[in-house]
């Protein structure tokens, strides 16, 4: 079992009882670990402690080390466990070892098995916990004195026993500056040249301030984009714990309390984006996306929250056709515009089917703000309720206004329902005459999301064929007088 050259004590001290205990053949139900407080395992055995136990015994362990071999990715899993706060880390990882020394070297690869489980969760929070104290240490320069140049001093108080495994990456970032980092379990210091551990020192206090914070408050405010404002993304990422921390922090409510005046004074100072596209089209020549900005800043309902930005229509300005969808997609929630995912390059190919050219018609969402819930790690649409096509109408409605389309095309039954009011089975309103309360008549039609999730080829075939039908019976007419 060989170790990493940056192992913490508290693995070296494990591993060392470990090694005695294997070479002994003491199964893990007869193995004793008394947790963090047991002096004998979070120390290094001194070379007295290790001859106390007779020649005989460490010719025996020297030789129980020469035969124990383990995968590398165990090794790694212990070394970060180790670091955990959980007192029966150690006992965990010693039955792990014994399991994996006894026949189940590839015991790795069985994702299910609990003991597995609880390592790599455990190895899992202690390198998120470093990840955090990275993101979140705050260096402050001491006062100046006549013996001693700058001193940079920063306080954190970590979940797990991290300082050892977390200081070597200020060592790269700060490594021309003097610094101490305190802890509650001690204090990790660096002068250009060594990386120590110390004790706690009770006499090492954290200035109030320092001279340069004042230029940093200054930057974090002015990267702050009140349209973007995400307050529960924001608490998930940079948890209040952590706020002592930060001087910005105390800015962070002003910044929220203004940021809805802030976006909407962008709003008004932002002219209506009109971006010149390629291709010819019959009617305009500018695709519009003037509501973007304010779709940022909406927070009528509590889809904004989750979302990572708002994803307005775009399309020439007097479009003959408007097609409304039900809401972005993953892929459009990152990029910020409609239909650009799987179900958009279907919608896309359809159109080019039923022979229209795509720069010819406006594309849209009933709902501007992308609904998902966590499924690992793949977030998965939900389907919008009631109470988020209201508070999207408006966005709909001003589109509509401004777009004066010949025909809408409502794609799926949220389209349907946004469009007419009433709560349709696609297959019922495609029969329909549909109108919307602005006049405009409304075809409505598949989702491209539904010919994706056919069951069979079959049934794929059959939709897809009725999305192109009743797109190309919307583009019949699509051309208006003047």
């Amino acid at each position: 079992m060989r170790m990493s050259s940056q192992s913490a004590p508290e693995f070296e001290a494990w591993r060392f009882k470990a090694r005695r205990l294997l070479a002994a053949e003491t199964p893990p139900e007869h193995a004793h670990w008394n947790g963090a407080t047991q002096a004998s395992l979070l120390q290094e055995p001194t070379a007295a402690e290790a001859a106390g136990n007779g020649a005989e015994h460490l010719k025996e362990n020297e030789a129980a080390k020469a035969r124990i071999r383990i995968p590398a990715g165990l090794l790694q899993l212990f070394e970060g466990c180790a670091c955990h706060r959980d007192p029966q880390r150690f006992a965990l990882m010693y039955r792990l070892l014994w399991r994996a020394t006894h026949g189940e070297r590839d015991l790795l690869d069985d994702a299910a098995d609990d003991d597995v489980n609880m390592l790599t969760r455990m190895a899992k929070a202690v390198d998120r916990d470093c990840h955090k104290m990275h993101a979140y240490v705050r260096f402050r320069e001491m006062p100046a004195t006549r013996d001693a140049g700058a001193h940079f001093v920063a306080s954190y108080t970590p979940e797990h026993h991290i300082l050892r495994r977390a200081s070597p990456f200020f060592v790269e970032r700060f490594g021309t500056m003097v610094w101490t980092i305190a802890t509650p379990d001690g204090a990790a210091h660096w002068d250009r040249v060594r990386l120590s551990f110390l004790p706690v020192d009770p006499a090492l206090t954290l200035p109030a301030s320092d001279a340069k914070e004042a230029l940093w408050l200054t930057y974090y405010e002015s990267t702050f984009n009140p349209a973007r404002l995400n307050v529960r993304a924001m608490r998930q990422h940079m948890p209040q714990k952590y706020w002592s921390n930060l001087p910005e922090a105390a800015r962070i409510p002003s910044l929220i309390a203004n940021a809805n005046r802030r976006a909407g004074r962008m709003v008004e100072t932002v002219s209506l984006r009109e971006v010149p596209f390629r291709g010819s089209a019959k009617r305009g020549t500018t695709e519009l996306r003037p509501d973007k900005l304010a779709i940022d800043a909406c927070r009528r309902c509590e889809l904004c929250e989750r979302a990572t930005q708002g994803v307005a229509g775009e399309g020439p300005a007097q479009a003959a056709v408007m097609i409304v969808g039900e809401q972005p997609g993953d892929e459009e929630d990152l990029q910020g515009r409609p239909f650009v995912g799987p179900a958009g390059k279907l919608l896309r190919a359809a159109i080019a089917e039923a022979g229209v050219a795509i720069e010819t018609v406006f594309l849209t969402n009933a709902v501007k703000h992308f609904g998902w819930e966590p499924r690992g790690k793949r977030r998965i649409h939900k389907t919008p309720a009631q109470k988020h096509l209201a508070a999207c109408s408006v966005w709909l409605d001003a589109e509509i206004t401004r777009v004066r389309p010949d025909v809408i095309v409502a794609l799926g039954a949220t389209a349907i329902q946004a469009l007419s009011g009433e709560r349709l089975r696609v297959g019922d309103a495609r029969d329909m005459r549909i109108t919307h309360r602005s006049g405009v008549r409304v075809v409505a039609t598949y989702h491209p999301s539904a010919v994706l999730r056919a069951q069979d080829e079959a049934e794929r075939q059959r939709l897809q064929a009725l999305l192109v039908s009743d797109l190309a019976k919307a583009f019949e007419n699509e051309a208006k007088p003047g």
